[in-house]
């Protein structure tokens, strides 16, 4: 919901009214029904809003919005979920309100509690708020980082914004540079505080912000999982239930809107949970105030002609469900160079393949009239979904006292991930033991040498012991690109699985990497690649998956309730019996929404990477030698050798992202 920006000029305006105005509608995609913007001259405040109308529909909902006899103003790009019950206590305290919107209720909130307001949030966001008498200017994002915030300070001046892209529109004496070394590392961190842009810092997820006069941005962790983990059950049986009454209920108060709903449907166990847990909801009364009628709309991704078809799947959980489902067909041989351009600029970030997939998807949702969509997101990283999952299993089955048994499950899990049952046969090659057991060890040699000598113990692979201990200790060959760039990376403090956790926090390594993966890795970055592709094309994305309650409960459950007797997300799979079609609630296969790269650079995008690589701009690039990617792509065409050239496609999008946020800058 909504995008939003503001700027605080403590010494005094330096930018106009006009060009606050691009500022602000830099970002009217995200926000496509309505605009606002709010501005003191005694102060010096701006606040921008571009909304996207989901709760309270009607002019009350406006934003900027103010709270206080005109004390508080806020903006606010997200969804409080909570709001009804929230309302319901602060008005027992004596607030009143004129809107329905779950916005005015941040503000009371915040008047009733201060910065403790945000533990009694259940939901997604970024907001702002301005206290005018205080001066002080409070910015917030949620637990797990779903809603972006940026900031910048430059000068007297604080900025601040949800996307990147809207820095550039600012006046060329505000305009933030390119960091050429963020880009040269061509990874994507979003919980990582330096961004591509210099000086604009990124608000980790989970993190406010205070900022005062005469002072610099005060940067507080308001939350952290570990710190609220519950206390659940022993018995696995009891697990299970208590784990289902909380997911229905995060998929209950998420289907609270004024609008339309729809769910992006792979036919993978999360998207379906969702939505035959919505179906399950609804069939049962389990609705209650504010819950959308209009929901039953469902949407699958379908690369047509390729492994990566799942509509046999999507197509049985819709009639399980009772759903309405469109299935966007994208032909690898028809892919439109325009719409990647798009896309990319939409993500804003250097990803390992075209994000074009779900780009079309929420595009086709919103020419559909659907708003919100209720997606799957958080289900892999915090059940153990990933085809790594298991081979980090197998090192607590080896480590501190090794366990054939849990060994062997482990392999039968990991077999299950590589066995697919569809028509197109398997889409991935199962990794070897050796790369398995490799994959799975630390870097410390003397751990690598102790597991390497007990692995020989073990009859199944002893013949293969002496193989394999070799195999550890042999360096692979670097795929870093040094004939290719030409800015040196930039360095950062690295975080470790266990620096990101309190030492009291009994995790195994599973469960060390599954935290991990959630706070700072995997799931930072798809939340961040969903929210700039759904919004790009104004539509919400919620995730069942990722409520605090559901969460706090999910990481105080040992790994054995998450992966075990031949399944990953084993908890969930038990909880979906009865909710879920059988053949899905067991299907062990995984697909993701990975892309079919070598299919693409074979054929839709031959033409656009070739340009690409021979044009002028991208000989000339600072960040890279494009005339080395140049003979190395021609090169890999001339052998068909479409996977090796799909190794370009990050220089790419780096090329795409400097072309398409200069010509913002221009505009500007």
């Amino acid at each position: 919901m909504c995008g939003i920006v503001g700027i605080w000029e403590v010494g005094g305006v330096t930018v106009s009214g006009q060009e606050f105005d691009r500022f602000t509608d830099s970002l009217a995609h995200r926000g496509p029904d309505g605009r606002g913007t709010h501005f003191e001259t005694d102060t010096g405040i701006r606040l921008g809003h571009r909304r996207l109308s989901i709760l309270d529909l009607s002019s009350t909902g406006d934003q900027p919005m103010s709270y206080g006899d005109g004390r508080y103003w806020i903006v606010h790009n997200g969804e409080i979920y909570n709001f009804l019950e929230l309302r319901d206590e602060l008005e027992g305290l004596g607030h009143v309100f004129r809107s329905d919107s779950d916005t005015e209720v941040i503000l009371a909130a915040y008047a009733q509690w201060g910065v403790e307001s945000q533990y009694r949030f259940n939901g997604m966001w970024a907001f702002a708020i301005w206290d005018a008498v205080e001066r002080v200017l409070f910015l917030s994002r949620d637990r797990y980082g779903v809603k972006p915030l940026f900031y910048l300070v430059n000068g007297a001046s604080f900025l601040f914004a949800s996307e990147l892209k809207a820095f550039m529109a600012l006046p060329d004496r505000s305009r933030p540079k390119f960091d050429l070394g963020m880009m040269a590392r061509m990874k994507n961190e979003p919980n990582q505080a330096r961004t591509i842009l210099r000086g604009v810092t990124n608000l980790g997820g989970g993190h406010c912000l205070i900022y005062k006069l005469n002072s610099t941005p005060r940067i507080i962790q308001w939350w952290k999982t570990y710190e609220h983990l519950v206390t659940p059950p022993d018995n696995f049986e009891q697990q299970v239930v208590q784990y289902k009454e909380l997911f229905f209920e995060s998929c209950k108060v998420r289907m609270r809107s004024d609008v339309s709903i729809g769910t992006a449907l792979s036919g993978g166990l999360d998207s379906s949970s969702v939505i035959c847990s919505m179906a399950n909801i609804r069939s049962d009364n389990l609705g209650g105030e504010r819950m959308s009628s209009d929901w039953r709309k469902a949407f699958s991704l379908v690369y047509s002609g390729t492994s990566h078809d799942e509509r046999e799947y999507a197509d049985i959980v819709a009639k399980a469900s009772n759903t309405e489902i469109q299935h966007r067909i994208i032909d690898p041989c028809s892919i439109c160079p325009e719409e990647i351009v798009s896309a990319v600029f939409s993500l804003e970030a250097i990803d390992n393949e075209p994000t074009i997939g779900p780009w079309l998807l929420y595009k086709e949702m919103r020419k559909q009239g659907v708003v919100v969509s209720i997606d799957g997101h958080g289900g892999d990283e915090t059940l153990a979904g990933y085809q790594h999952y298991p081979s980090i299993a197998m090192w607590d089955a080896l480590w501190p006292i090794p366990s054939r048994e849990k060994w062997r499950d482990m392999q039968q899990v990991l077999e299950g991930m590589f066995i697919d049952e569809s028509p197109f046969g398997s889409i991935y090659q199962q990794p070897s033991l050796m790369k398995i057991i490799r994959d799975s060890l630390p870097s410390h040699g003397k751990y690598r040498e102790f597991i390497a000598g007990k692995l020989s113990n073990y009859q199944y692979i002893y013949q293969r012991g002496r193989q394999i201990r070799d195999y550890l200790y042999n360096k692979e060959r670097s795929a870093a690109n040094n004939d290719w760039l030409r800015i040196r990376p930039v360095s950062r403090k690295v975080e470790t699985k266990r620096s990101i956790i309190d030492r009291n926090v009994q995790y195994d390594a599973l469960n060390r990497e599954l935290y991990f993966d959630t706070h700072v890795g995997m799931l930072p970055r798809n939340l961040s690649d969903f929210d700039r592709l759904s919004m790009a094309h104004g539509v919400e994305v919620r995730a069942p998956f990722m409520d605090w309650r559901l969460m706090c409960f999910v990481f105080a459950l040992p790994s054995t309730s998450k992966i075990g007797s031949g399944y990953t997300k084993r908890i969930l799979r038990e909880a979906m019996r009865g909710t879920l079609p059988e053949s899905i609630r067991t299907r062990r296969s995984k697909y993701g929404f990975a892309s079919p790269m070598a299919e693409w650079y074979k054929t839709g995008l031959r033409e656009f990477v070739l340009d690409t690589v021979s044009s002028k701009r991208f000989l000339e690039s600072e960040l890279c030698y494009g005339s080395n990617i140049k003979k190395y792509t021609e090169a890999c065409y001339a052998k068909k050798n479409y996977v090796a050239a799909a190794r370009t496609w990050k220089f790419i999008q780096a090329d795409i992202l400097q072309r398409k946020f200069g010509e913002v800058a221009k505009i500007g």
